[in-house]
């Protein structure tokens, strides 16, 4: 135990500041980023389910390898 009078102990820092408040969804900018990144979705989804025709007929190759483990 420690009876003597010792060094004290130095105020504690003061505490940080609180954050910003989120932007809610009515603003403007969110609406935007909302909206673009639907449009994102939309032309990644149509892209995705367009099958690619050429001259010759299918772009994307088809699927000669086995549908089971171990290649037999």
């Amino acid at each position: 135990m420690c009876f003597g009078g010792g060094p004290s102990m130095p105020a504690p820092p003061p505490p940080p500041p609180p954050p910003p408040k989120p932007p809610t969804l009515a603003d403007p900018s969110v609406r935007r980023a909302r909206a673009e990144a639907e449009k994102r979705a939309r032309n990644l989804a149509g892209s995705k389910s367009t099958i690619a025709t050429g001259p010759q007929g299918l772009l994307i190759p088809e699927s000669t390898g086995t549908t089971f483990l171990g290649g037999l």
